[in-house]
């Protein structure tokens, strides 16, 4: 599964936490943030793609998000 956010200052925010629910998938919400886990082997990673890459990027697993190093 791969790991994506979306902030909530962006304009497809509800769409994109809706379309979160309707498939019942994982995530994590935050004050800013929604971040959420597509399985990458499903025709549900195409649809996602096709409609939401623009606004939702990886979250880089390199990273750490509590010092922000």
């Amino acid at each position: 599964m791969n790991q994506y956010y979306i902030l909530t200052s962006d304009p497809l925010y509800t769409h994109v936490v809706n379309w979160i629910r309707n498939h019942a998938l994982e995530c994590s919400i935050h004050l800013n943030r929604v971040r959420f886990w597509v399985p990458v082997d499903s025709p549900l990673y195409t649809d996602f793609i096709l409609r939401f890459r623009d606004h939702c990027p990886p979250v880089d697993s390199s990273l750490d998000l509590i010092t922000g190093l």
